[in-house]
């Protein structure tokens, strides 16, 4: 299938009248979610044994970020960073030029020397991400929408108010478009082009291509 791109070309309108497309939504989100929890259970079980072998407890990372009309949730997370990782970042920049600059475009790090031995396992297969499925089976998420952003990220935004209108994805256009090898700039405009385009074709697609953009593993990292 061809890849979906900011520029809309391969979005269609959906004939669902727009009063139905949430509830839809929120069905599709409540039974892939509640379906992929049992079926990937075994997986759940094997990623949590490895992290805890690697580095001990605890296997789930709870990280503040911002849910839908800005309110503050908890996302789950497999850990793939060392306990303690957050408190570190400060001096890993402060004693970096490189590896600032970097973390000022992308907001993340390449081959970040806080994670795991497991943790770039994790990260590029995207399996880090699997708990979020609880977030979208409590409603905090929806499997497609915006990625969930950190509380100061979108501080003094203009763009703040539209992309937090909408629950955040467990995947979305920014995953089936490169990932982390897009600055922070582009994820955003990518998530406002789901915000002004969403719908559910738009939503089929997106779930549809990600497999295969994470099975690549372009721009995870």
């Amino acid at each position: 299938m061809e890849e979906i791109s900011e520029r809309g070309a391969t979005a269609r309108p959906t004939p669902l009248a727009p009063s139905a497309y949430p509830a839809i939504k929120r069905l599709i989100d409540i039974v892939g979610a509640a379906i992929l929890l049992v079926v990937l259970s075994p997986v759940f079980l094997i990623i949590g044994i490895a992290i805890a072998l690697d580095t001990g407890l605890p296997v789930i990372y709870r990280c503040q970020r911002l849910a839908r009309s800005g309110h503050p949730m908890v996302i789950l997370k497999f850990r793939t960073m060392r306990n303690g990782s957050h408190q570190h970042l400060e001096g890993l920049l402060s004693n970096d030029e490189e590896r600032r600059l970097e973390y000022a475009l992308n907001r993340k790090l390449r081959n970040d020397p806080r994670q795991t031995r497991v943790g770039p396992i994790l990260r590029r297969t995207s399996l880090d991400e699997l708990p979020q499925l609880w977030n979208v089976l409590t409603g905090q998420m929806s499997l497609v929408g915006p990625r969930p952003y950190f509380i100061h990220e979108l501080d003094g935004r203009p763009e703040r108010s539209e992309i937090l209108g909408l629950r955040p994805g467990l995947t979305g256009l920014w995953q089936v478009n490169g990932r982390s090898d897009r600055t922070f700039e582009d994820r955003i405009a990518l998530d406002l082009d789901y915000a002004a385009r969403r719908g559910l074709w738009l939503d089929l697609q997106i779930l549809i291509q990600t497999p295969g953009a994470v099975l690549t593993g372009r721009g995870a990292y």
